[in-house]
């Protein structure tokens, strides 16, 4: 097997994907799909991105994919929460299995970025940091450009992801979702507008 996966199997990790709750029946029913494959099926969608980020990921290819990453402190997704481009959380955690899929493609930094580059997995292994993507909060480095890149680090996985990946859910508190068909999949309440608030103090204070 490959030595992304073998690494993530060793660090007992998964793969994450962050969305908005009123996604969660249509993804519930279809599974994670690309922006591709949203759009040619009308669905609807609460995005947390801008239409000019879409617009960049279909200059670049990156629409056939459903994006991944290593964490959820992964940049775009603390400051999507911070300016309520994403009010009610959810953190998807997915099986390292999705990296067995055929056509995976893998970045050492956020794929929209110019100089990012599509690797297949053993080509990227040497390049990922796994010190610097898992790099607690608290640490004096958290911010240094370096370690920001290593976490915007990126999963492509092309076209759908379908349920039966998924390991866990977890929702942010207060939402209602018992009406909602969880198929058995492991379902976590917590606070997660503040466990990921960007803006936050040592002593867990939003500053």
């Amino acid at each position: 097997m490959g030595k992304i996966y073998d690494k993530l199997i060793e660090l007992n990790m998964g793969l994450v994907h962050v969305t908005e709750f009123n996604n969660l029946e249509s993804i519930l029913e279809n599974g994670l799909l690309s922006l591709d494959e949203l759009e040619s099926q009308n669905a609807e969608v609460k995005y947390s991105s801008s239409q000019d980020s879409r617009n960049i990921d279909k200059h670049w290819g990156l629409s056939k994919y459903v994006r991944l990453a290593y964490t959820p402190f992964y940049d775009m997704i603390p400051a999507a929460i911070y300016y309520k481009n994403l009010e009610k959380p959810v953190v998807i955690l997915i099986s390292p299995e999705v990296l067995k899929f055929s056509g995976v493609k893998f970045t050492n930094k956020n794929a929209i970025c110019n100089d990012a580059i599509l690797y297949d997995e053993d080509e990227i292994f040497d390049t990922l940091d796994f010190e610097k993507i898992y790099l607690p909060r608290d640490t004096d480095n958290y911010n240094l450009e370096e370690y920001k890149n290593a976490r915007q680090s990126e999963i492509l996985i092309p076209q759908k992801i379908d349920i039966q990946y998924f390991n866990k859910i977890i929702i942010q508190t207060g939402i209602q979702y018992k009406s909602l068909n969880v198929y058995n999949i492991n379902i976590m309440e917590y606070d997660i507008i503040n466990w990921l608030s960007i803006w936050k103090n040592k002593e867990g204070k939003n500053g």
